[in-house]
């Protein structure tokens, strides 16, 4: 499956915010990405808060900074780092936990650019903890958008400090590391959120196109499943052709509704077909319930096999069963009430296989097929003919009255019998 047109627009980008033109699929990314990313944000956070924790003792240490303003500074950015840490279970897209991150991040900048100022701390000790905070923004991947307005709102403040510094030396060399640095950290973050944006935009199609495959495949084998029985169908899937068989023993039924034919000559082709289904449909079902197999339809004629693909020893009382419950099924339809069906049951050896390149169907075929069909010609309305073979399979299972021997074209005379009704089944 080739990916459409509207699949590519979908994953097109804003030039700028690099967000997702589509805003179902924006908001689609916005919730995953907040789930996976909801991790390294509380990484940030948590970290600000044991940094500035550590902070408030160290500061004292080793610059001029005094004790009570580092514990004063580091006790108010705990407490923000907290409400931010808290703040996860709000931040649940991306948007809110980069929002919250570039907010945290800005105010931890400007502070420590703050306490630089009265003091030496401001000559590469600020620069190198600001850009410590730049170095977080890749851990959670900070959006593009986000990034640049905290690295705006941080080189406002320190280009601010640069100009008012009058301290000893220059902190040019300070702000130009600087914004090599913030500009570097910004081409880097744009470049791994398109690079993302795209790879996760690429991951949504292949899910989207395997979906399609595997719905279409499961059509495919449904409508298979339809025309073909299910151990045939797997046996086609699985590359296997020519698929025939042979079978020793078996029991093929036919079913032709006596008379249909001018009474469809009454009515137009969209009522005989919707008469036809509902009948055959129902016959669909008694064929499924004892797992027999409809082979197919002709006209007004019905055919099924017993005993085929898979073998079963009862296959023939199943078919003679299933020929009474058709001729029940008929005799009490409302669609065809005054009308009859008459069934032709054959015990024997078939060969059966599948017919076709493009459309495929299951036929059976062999002297059993041609004497079942006779036996539906010669039987009589509303009543199952079988022949001695059949009814020797079948045992007791149900009471037969003989008929007169009759001769079947192809065959010569053969002895058969209407089946009366079942017993002791």
């Amino acid at each position: 499956m080739v990916p459409t047109t509207s699949m590519i627009h979908r994953g097109s980008l804003q030039q700028f915010t690099l967000r997702f033109l589509d805003d179902e699929l924006e908001d689609r990314y916005q919730m995953e990405e907040g789930a996976d990313g909801l991790v390294g944000y509380r990484i940030i956070t948590g970290a600000t808060v044991l940094l500035w924790a550590a902070a408030a003792i160290l500061l004292p240490m080793g610059t001029s900074i005094e004790t009570g303003v580092a514990q004063r500074v580091g006790i108010v950015m705990v407490v923000v780092g907290s409400l931010c840490f808290i703040a996860s279970g709000w931040a649940t897209t991306m948007n809110r936990q980069h929002a919250l991150a570039s907010l945290l991040t800005s105010a931890n900048g400007l502070v420590i650019l703050a306490m630089g100022v009265s003091t030496e701390f401001i000559n590469g000790y600020a620069i190198a903890a600001i850009m410590l905070l730049f170095l977080f923004g890749f851990v959670s991947r900070t959006r593009f958008v986000y990034a640049a307005a905290r690295t705006f709102v941080i080189a406002l403040g320190l280009t601010l400090v640069v100009v008012t510094y009058d301290g000893s030396g220059s902190l040019l060399i300070d702000w130009f590391l600087f914004l090599a640095a913030a500009l570097a950290s910004l081409l880097g973050l744009r470049l791994i959120e398109r690079n993302r944006r795209r790879s996760w935009h690429q991951w949504l199609v292949i899910e989207e196109q395997t979906e399609s495959i595997q719905t279409e495949r499961a059509e495919s084998e449904r409508l298979l499943l339809n025309v073909l029985p299910a151990s045939i169908s797997a046996r086609l899937r699985h590359g296997e052709y020519p698929i025939a068989d042979d079978f020793s023993s078996v029991t093929v039924l036919f079913a032709d509704i006596v008379g249909f034919t001018p009474m469809a000559a009454k009515l137009t082709a969209p009522e005989t077909i919707l008469m036809l289904d509902r009948l055959f449909s129902d016959f669909d079902e008694l064929v499924a319930e004892r797992e027999l197999e409809k082979i197919k339809t002709i006209g007004d004629s019905y055919m099924a096999v017993g005993g085929l693909p898979e073998p079963m020893k009862d296959h023939a009382v199943r078919v003679v069963d299933l020929g009474l419950a058709l001729v029940e099924c008929t005799a009490t339809s409302r669609d065809f009430r005054g009308l009859a069906v008459r069934v032709g049951v054959h015990s024997g050896p078939v060969a059966g296989g599948v017919i076709g390149t493009t459309k495929f169907s299951y036929d059976v075929w062999g002297d059993t097929v041609n004497i079942a069909s006779r036996l539906e010609e010669s039987g009589e309305p509303g009543k199952v003919h079988v022949s001695v073979e059949t009814k020797a399979l079948v045992g007791d299972a149900f009471t037969f009255e003989p008929r007169v021997p009759i001769d079947i074209r192809g065959v010569g005379t053969m002895a058969t019998y209407l089946v009366s009704s079942r017993s002791g089944f």
